[in-house]
């Protein structure tokens, strides 16, 4: 008996090694991980600036310029010291020439935070990138990337962000796409992608944005798309595809240059009903007889029709006028009551502890949606006097007719008697003014950040004042309006103040406003060219 013990004691220790490699294998060292990175620096042909200058051997990579690390646990049953891991590549446009594939995705399985957007990579994005299985955020936009979309992405189920537009990508999107529950933004336009739209992204239940446009994607929009209750942003213009559109619920829908969709809203042509042309053709002489026939009749018709519409303009006029008293409840974008309670919800009613930010007209909240969407909620103050309720309308009456990459993007409003909120995209480091009154953060905002930041502002301006029906000026651009998200991409908010200039506008009145000493220079040259 003694004996058998002592074999399988004896068999146990000689199976420690092996588990060990395995482990190692599994899970690579900090040196490991570091040796990767090494190697693919070395493939690249070049950088710009010294982003990459740190990256040496002689240091740690949690020290190296756009890496970070984290703790995490050694596998198997949770025993053991956490260990230092790579969580975070954050290397975009900084002028990285090279290879995607020359990069070894297995050896860096712990990464969570992944962009290299704004680069000129090249090759097609390698299959080891499925074992990075805890990554939330991968954004290879904006490279010279081809090939086709792995179908190994579907073992990234923790991924949220997927942003890979304007690249060079070929072949299918992938239906093992659907395997990632956790997705809210799936952006892949201007690429070279074909075939049909996957079935399985209605599996894609927190989908917010789903941005396809400029493919050659053919087929018919799946119709189990319109169950996705949070999807806010559609945008399949420039493909080829047909059909009938489904139903969306989402705001805002671009399905511009798709020859063969019909529908009959969003500006498409009706669908034709096969029956109906056969009629047609069959009874064509027999209509331009009964068209004769009924012309005066149609004429009296048409003035009552006239009358009528008259009167039910009147009507309106009386119904906006009363919702301007504030006794509706309305979330523009979202089902109304579902999206108001969830919104309490999530902030046990407005609690100070999700707040991120007080303004003069009203406290910025954190709002975390149990579908995992994360938005910026602005509660306004009390609105006894006029300008806060005329600010508040001002601000839904501009940013719902206006779209641009550099505007912060409003989602839904709320307005009611007893309380009145706006709903933002959350962007995540705050305020310019913010950061500039932080030591610290101050001195992160090297020259290509403040380059990027001004370059946004006069994109965001020049779309307001020159590329909109009737030119909008914004009237308080400063600092704490300008609002910086983790790649210092500058948007601009806060139009309160805002002001569309009609052609033909005698008044200067409404102009002077905003920010004490400040007058914004458009505000009289847009004056001069009307």
């Amino acid at each position: 008996m003694s004996l058998l013990l002592a074999l399988e004691l004896l068999l146990s220790l000689l199976a420690l090694p092996r588990l060990s490699s395995t482990s190692n294998s599994t899970h690579p060292s900090l040196d490991r991980q570091a040796e990767a990175l090494l190697q693919w620096k070395s493939s690249l042909s070049s950088w710009s600036f010294d982003f990459l200058d740190s990256w040496t051997n002689r240091s740690s990579p949690c020290n190296w310029s756009g890496v970070a690390c984290s703790n995490a646990m050694p596998p198997g049953s949770g025993r053991g010291h956490p260990a230092l891991v790579v969580w975070e590549i954050w290397l975009p446009d900084c002028g990285l020439v090279g290879r995607l594939d020359r990069l070894h995705f297995a050896d860096l399985p712990h990464l969570v935070y992944l962009n290299l957007g704004h680069n000129s990579l090249s090759g097609p994005i390698p299959s080891s990138i499925g074992a990075v299985a805890d990554l939330t955020h991968l954004d290879l936009s904006n490279n010279g990337l081809n090939g086709s979309i792995p179908t190994s992405l579907g073992n990234c189920t923790k991924l949220r962000t997927l942003a890979l537009a304007s690249n060079q990508i070929t072949g299918l999107l992938p239906p093992e796409i659907g395997y990632c529950r956790s997705l809210l933004s799936l952006l892949a336009s201007d690429n070279l992608l074909t075939g049909q739209i996957p079935q399985e992204l209605g599996y894609l239940s927190n989908l917010n944005e789903l941005d396809l446009s400029r493919n050659s994607l053919s087929g018919t929009i799946p119709v189990i798309l319109y169950k996705l209750n949070y999807l806010f942003r559609v945008n399949l213009s420039y493909n080829s595809l047909g059909g009938k559109v489904p139903s969306f619920t989402g705001s805002w829908i671009d399905l511009d240059h798709n020859k063969d969709l019909c529908d009959d809203s969003y500006g498409l042509t009706p669908c034709d009903t096969p029956n109906i042309d056969m009629e047609h053709k069959s009874r064509k002489h027999s209509r331009m007889v009964l068209l004769a026939f009924f012309a005066p009749f149609s004429f009296a018709c048409l003035s009552i029709a006239s009358i009528t519409v008259v009167c039910w303009r009147k009507k309106c006029v009386k119904s906006k006028s009363k919702r301007k008293s504030g006794d509706v409840l309305s979330i523009w974008n979202f089902d109304g009551k579902i999206a108001f309670e969830d919104i309490l919800t999530a902030t046990e009613n407005f609690d100070e502890k999700y707040c991120i930010g007080v303004g003069g007209y009203g406290t910025v909240f954190r709002v975390e949606l149990e579908s995992g969407a994360v938005f910026a909620v602005k509660l306004l103050h009390s609105m006894e006097e006029f300008s806060a309720e005329e600010t508040f309308h001002a601000e839904i009456e501009v940013l719902t007719k206006i779209r641009h990459r550099c505007i912060v993007k409003l989602y839904g409003f709320c307005s009611h008697s007893q309380c009145k909120f706006l709903v933002y995209d959350l962007i995540e480091r705050g305020s310019l003014s913010s950061i500039l009154h932080e030591q610290e953060l101050a001195k992160e905002l090297n020259w290509t950040n403040r380059i990027t930041i001004v370059t946004d502002i006069a994109q965001a301006l020049a779309y307001l004042h020159h590329d909109c029906d009737d030119p909008i000026v914004h009237r308080d651009i400063k600092s704490s309006n300008i609002l910086l998200n983790l790649d210092y991409k500058a948007y601009v908010s806060d139009f309160g103040m805002a002001r569309k200039l009609k052609h033909g506008c005698s008044s200067w009145s409404t102009i002077f406003a905003g920010t004490c000493g400040y007058i914004a220079p458009a505000s009289v040259w847009l004056r001069w060219k009307l």
